[in-house]
């Protein structure tokens, strides 16, 4: 019972990082219909921005987590107002497949590079922000960051999909990603609103990675591994529903774990994400309701 207890514990914080960084993939589609490939790469800023200022430069902790949010936020907002205004924006905004994913992995490549030339290529965390001992909770061993990253996991999640359900700028935000020229019509404007999502979900996964950095370390190439697992489990809520994309994390998070604790840890990554295909390939119908429901619910 222990073993178990402490896979599924392993399996939650997994299934909590994956969530967060889905629930911001989503939000920024259901804002503009662009898929945020550099989501986790802001988290990499910010795990290894706060370890640069708290090691190298003895910055206190709270300081150094100020200064490099507020780093990535500026950034976040001076490549909206430089690249994604003049691709998505006005007359000679550009359309299709290409907007959907290159701009941000463009972005994700830049912020890896800026990450090796800062950074460069050795494993580092922020400090934790929950200092002591482990935990013991029914003979499961329960670290305290972990304990962090479910309770933001949860937190956010939550807050979100009712902010997006009651609240009218968060239903603005589903006008946006419904109808732009709808919204336009109504007087809703769909730049400002990208602006402030795109700004607001750096500065949330830059805040996560920090949080969650101290679990597992962090390389200037981590950030591509979080945002394509995040877009995996946003895929399954259907790249609209911010609550879903969180319980689609923490249920591949607890698949992951349960998988490599009972029949192999060398494929269980590889193993997971075969049923995963297999399974929409052999039932398309899940993505197609998903879709639907998800555009009229948060």
């Amino acid at each position: 019972m222990t073993f178990f207890l402490n896979l599924l514990y392993a399996g939650l914080v997994s299934g909590a990082i994956y969530g967060v960084f889905a629930l911001c993939i989503c939000m920024m589609f259901r804002v503009s219909m662009v898929l945020n490939l550099a989501i986790g790469d802001f988290a990499m800023l910010g795990a290894l921005g706060t370890y640069m200022l708290v090691a190298g430069h003895h910055f206190p902790l709270v300081l150094a987590i100020i200064i490099v949010v507020a780093v990535i936020a500026v950034g976040a907002f001076i490549y909206d107002r430089l690249v994604l205004h003049f691709a998505l924006d006005g007359e000679r905004a550009r359309e299709g497949i290409f907007v959907v994913f290159f701009f941000t992995l463009a972005l994700s490549f830049f912020i890896e590079g800026i990450g090796n030339s800062l950074f460069g290529t050795d494993v580092h965390s922020a400090p934790t922000l929950w200092n002591g001992p482990v935990l013991t909770i029914f003979g499961a061993h329960i670290e305290r960051s972990g304990v962090l990253v479910l309770a933001a996991a949860v937190v956010v999640g939550v807050a979100l999909m009712l902010y997006l359900r009651f609240r009218l700028t968060g239903k603005a935000l589903t006008a946006c990603g419904d109808n732009a020229f709808g919204a336009r019509v109504v007087a809703i404007k769909p730049s400002s609103l990208r602006l402030k999502c795109f700004v607001g979900m750096a500065v949330l996964a830059a805040v996560f990675g920090i949080i969650e950095s101290s679990l597992s370390g962090v390389t200037n190439t981590s950030g591509a591994a979080l945002s394509f697992t995040g877009l995996a489990a946003a895929s399954l809520a259907a790249l609209t529903s911010p609550g879903r994309a969180v319980i689609a994390g923490l249920a591949i998070g607890i698949a992951e774990s349960l998988i490599g604790g009972y029949i192999t840890t060398q494929y269980q990554t590889a193993v997971l994400y075969g049923v995963l295909v297999v399974l929409f390939i052999s039932r398309p119908q899940l993505l197609a309701a998903a879709a639907t429901e998800g555009a009229s619910t948060a």
